[in-house]
């Protein structure tokens, strides 16, 4: 009886301690629990706040409120602006020209012209002193008609095609040609063409 009663009190003992260790496991795992869940809370609140703080051009692109992209507008601009960039460098090389122009306008322009170009006769020198008289181009004066380097599409369309020509010679007065801005004897200096 004696060991009965000892065996029943002893294991009484041990039912309140397991009760006792059930109860402080559960207690902790709750406290755990909430502890885990308030930092993951905060964690996301300052994220929040982090990402409501910076200005709109550097915040994640959001499309809705459970979708958002991983990059900011800057980021979007930023990789465009490199495409472009790159696409410019592999892009094929263009045609260019250099030239120089004699403009007139007027019911006798094409006629003045026509003679112009038979008292040049191939010399760029006359060509240039022409241009400074007589051109009523601005470049005329200042720089014996000459335009610079240019690419086809920058000048108008007739005067392009005179000067991206095949058939047209580098060194040799082309025209008169006609032009929205009047009348042109042209001299091709240089010209690359591409192909």
């Amino acid at each position: 009886n004696n060991i009965a009663k000892t065996m029943t009190r002893t294991s009484m003992q041990t039912n309140k301690t397991m009760y006792s260790f059930h109860q402080i496991t559960t207690t902790m795992l709750l406290i755990v629990t909430r502890v885990v869940a308030a930092q993951a809370q905060e964690e996301t609140t300052s994220r929040a706040a982090r990402e409501n703080s910076k200005p709109f051009y550097l915040r994640d692109i959001q499309i809705t409120d459970t979708l958002t992209l991983p990059f900011s507008p800057v980021t979007v601009f930023v990789m465009l602006l490199s495409a472009v960039m790159i696409s410019g460098i592999f892009s094929a090389p263009k045609s260019s020209a250099t030239a120089s122009h004699i403009l007139l306008d007027g019911k006798d322009a094409q006629d003045k012209l026509e003679k112009m170009k038979k008292d040049i006769k191939g010399d760029y020198t006359k060509f240039q002193n022409l241009a400074k008289t007589f051109s009523k181009c601005p470049s005329g004066m200042a720089e014996g008609g000459r335009l610079g380097v240019f690419t086809p599409g920058m000048m108008v369309p007739a005067f392009d095609k005179a000067i991206f020509s095949k058939e047209n010679n580098i060194g040799e007065v082309i025209g008169p040609i006609q032009t929205s801005f009047g009348w042109h004897l042209i001299w091709i200096e240089e010209r690359k063409l591409v192909e």
